[in-house]
């Protein structure tokens, strides 16, 4: 894999898009394997948000982000809701939702439509736009963003707007975003049951990375790597836009599963260990370290046992070094997707992403730099709220605010109309070339 990824010259772009086109409270709700998160806040006059009301719930009724049990999951997110609600002394009405619900992934769908007149006009754009869309869809997914990448007129280099240019094909790439229809339509469901509008859908990985990443990480290529509770989400950027996502079905619960088994202890006791000593990094003192573990059908509070710090180390090493090769896998077999916009670091960010030594072992994989993200546009009462747990509502929040080009979604009621996605490719052709 390094030489994979260190093969490729790195490329320009244009930035991540910033808060400011929309000036009044905007709600976020994120749903995910452990918990669901609802922000409502204010842009600031620069970029970020003023907190006015948060709920944080244990995402009861989900595994791995999607529906299992309605009833519960209901009562979860209203109550997520009421917390903010409260908080801001206001009603939420409308909501961007993010999500991994339903395996959202990425493909290229390259489109060459003929000008017809020899001249192309925004109805040629329309076309190969709908074409596109149309393509990415299989029967039973659900388009969640569909985003331009480059824009030629037969043989020409990316043109800076294509429209008025004379010849005979114009040739669109795009990376099409989709979902499973049935699991995004139960979320949806729930959600407005519990009196609120979706307004937007995000996928996850896409909100973090714009939340942890740098403006320069984003424009050179970057791989995002969100760690939750029950998956592994992966959004790859460059030229300051998404061009890959996937997820692999594995995260921070599989460790503490993990360490359960491995140590015979409780379940609650394998979480402390993994937050408190959990490591994928052996130090020299591992093995001189003992830590008291309680044993299953013990007395919880009652340590009954003792094992090496090293032990514990292996049990998370292996599983996490697990999903870092099944990341990498899935770049391999994607790796079209890679080959002519590669990453230059990894940002990590997600529950499970703070185990310790968790950077080391990644540049060891994937032989680039890497490093840890916290989300830096949230203002709260106690400050910043940076924990990289919260990554993916931030983004939200800057998605539902901003005014970028791959925000889509439709529920088969309502698509958003032709005219927003000729703006934005407009925008996007001025910016980029």
């Amino acid at each position: 894999m390094t030489a994979l990824l260190a093969q490729r010259p790195a490329r320009r772009g244009r930035a991540v898009p910033l808060a400011g086109v929309r000036t009044t409270p905007v709600a976020v709700v994120d749903v995910g394997t452990t918990k669901i998160s609802c922000f409502f806040a204010r842009p600031r006059p620069s970029r970020g948000f003023t907190l006015l009301g948060r709920g944080y719930q244990s995402a009861e009724g989900f595994r791995a982000g999607e529906v299992i049990d309605v009833a519960a999951a209901e009562t979860s997110i209203a109550a997520a809701l009421q917390e903010a609600e409260e908080q801001a002394g206001e009603q939420i009405r409308d909501v961007l939702l993010v999500t991994s619900a339903g395996g959202p992934v990425a493909r290229f769908v390259r489109v060459r439509r003929p000008i017809e007149g020899g001249i192309v006009r925004d109805t040629v754009i329309e076309a190969a736009l709908r074409e596109a869309r149309a393509i990415g869809l299989e029967p039973g997914r659900e388009a969640l963003h569909c985003i331009a990448l480059e824009a030629r007129v037969d043989d020409s280099r990316p043109l800076r707007d294509p429209r008025g240019s004379q010849g005979r094909e114009l040739d669109l790439l795009a990376t099409v975003v989709t979902t499973q229809s049935q699991a995004l339509a139960t979320l949806v469901g729930c959600l407005e049951r519990c009196h609120v509008r979706v307004a937007e859908i995000v996928a996850a990985p896409y909100a973090s990375g714009l939340a942890c990443a740098s403006e320069d990480e984003l424009e050179r290529g970057v791989l995002v790597l969100d760690m939750g509770g029950g998956q592994t989400g992966i959004a790859h950027f460059a030229d300051g836009r998404l061009v890959y996502l996937d997820r692999v079905p594995y995260g921070g619960e599989h460790v503490t599963a993990d360490v359960v088994y491995g140590l015979s202890t409780t379940r609650r006791f394998a979480e402390r260990l993994k937050t408190l000593y959990g490591s994928v990094q052996p130090r020299a003192s591992d093995d001189n370290a003992r830590l008291e573990v309680p044993l299953v059908g013990e007395d919880a509070d009652q340590a009954t046992g003792e094992v090496p710090r090293a032990k514990l180390t292996r049990i998370v090493r292996a599983r996490v070094e697990e999903i870092l090769e099944m990341v990498e896998a899935k770049i391999r077999a994607n790796w079209e997707m890679f080959d002519r916009r590669p990453p230059r670091s990894v940002v990590l960010t997600g529950g499970a992403s703070q185990v310790d030594g968790i950077e080391e072992l990644v540049e060891e994989i994937f032989g680039i730099p890497a490093r840890r993200g916290r989300p830096m546009l949230v203002h709260g009462r106690d400050g910043i709220e940076n924990q990289p747990c919260c990554a993916a509502a931030c983004g939200g929040l800057l998605l539902a605010t901003g005014d970028d080009e791959g925000l889509r979604w439709s529920d088969g009621r309502e698509m958003p109309a032709i005219s927003g996605w000729l703006a934005r490719f407009a925008r996007w052709l001025e910016q980029n070339f």
